[in-house]
């Protein structure tokens, strides 16, 4: 079945070449915007998240943490960008932690 068909409004958005390449991220969110939409959970893997994060488009992030390396085949959780650049960057706090068994669980929102 098709999205459309579905009930869903498909959004044609804008691309970009620049790096990383794919959905111009700003274009879409303004697109968004513009149909009252003005919040929006991103859940997607590493790229995704990465692409988010290096644009200056994230206002809050949750952090999981296990209490030990996932492995050599493990994918990291912000593609090529370290984790730093969240846990460590003046531009974001943290807003709340809580240990979830032997997980942390850590909220970081724009300072």
């Amino acid at each position: 079945m098709k999205l459309g068909a579905a009930g869903a409004r498909v959004i044609r958005g804008a691309t970009t070449a620049t790096p990383p390449p794919g959905l111009d991220l700003s274009a879409a969110l303004r697109a968004l915007a513009e149909r009252g939409i003005t919040r929006l959970l991103v859940e997607g893997g590493a790229r995704v998240a990465s692409s988010f994060v290096a644009a200056g488009l994230v206002d809050e992030f949750w952090l999981l943490r296990g209490p030990g390396p996932v492995g050599a085949d493990g994918v990291a959780a912000l593609d090529g960008m370290p984790l730093t650049s969240i846990t460590q960057s003046p531009g974001f706090r943290v807003r709340a932690s809580e240990s979830l068994d032997k997980d942390t669980l850590t909220i970081y929102e724009r300072a």
